[in-house]
């Protein structure tokens, strides 16, 4: 690394490093930990309590990677574009948070691309969330809805019944081009009490 006077600058140390980005060095974290902590045989402590909570921790992972719960890191892509579509369809990141318990920074720093490898097991969390998740006042497209409405007229079910079970006061039913996802999912109930 150059210096600014064009000299060699001395490479850092990495507790140095570590102090920069705000983190404390192991050695000074496992300082107060009894032994038989696996963050003490990190820090160097070979004692037989720290090599037994190490070896526990290391089984423990191979159990969890033959059952398919392997947690390695991945790379963010796909998480980032299903985020970015699931926004498209009224599922913002409050509500991905909310449905994953994934840290709200964490979601941030996903969709903006600033993080770039994550968990497998976040990734996982993340793919699961669908429209289900949607914030009761989250907006999303309501052509389904109209198709659902259009099947009620056709079996016979005036508007002004149908706007009357949804609980409104007016005869009517106003739904344009979007529609809340509370609203969606009472037509959908509706629908689905009407029909079955």
């Amino acid at each position: 690394m150059i210096g600014p006077a064009g000299f060699m600058a001395a490479p850092k140390l990495p507790s140095q490093a570590l102090a920069e980005r705000g983190l404390r060095p192991v050695s000074e974290l496992a300082a107060n930990r009894p032994h038989g902590d696996r963050l003490r045989y990190i820090a160097g402590c070979r004692c037989t309590d720290c090599r037994k909570a190490n070896s526990r921790y290391e089984n423990e992972r191979r159990k969890a990677r033959a059952a398919g719960d392997w947690n390695g890191f991945v790379p963010a892509a796909r998480a980032r574009a299903h985020l970015h579509k699931l926004a498209g369809l009224g599922v913002g990141r409050r509500a991905v948070h909310a449905a994953t318990d994934v840290a709200d920074c964490i979601l941030t720093e996903i969709r903006a691309g600033r993080r770039t490898r994550i968990r497998a097991r976040t990734e996982r969390l993340i793919l699961q969330v669908n429209l289900d998740c949607a914030a009761d006042a989250a907006i999303r497209s309501s052509a389904r809805t109209k198709r659902l409405l259009a099947r009620l007229y056709d079996e016979g079910y005036t508007e002004a019944f149908i706007a009357r079970r949804l609980g409104y006061t007016r005869p009517y039913l106003q739904f344009g081009d979007r529609i809340s996802t509370r609203n969606a999912y009472r037509v959908e109930c509706l629908y689905k009490e009407l029909t079955t």
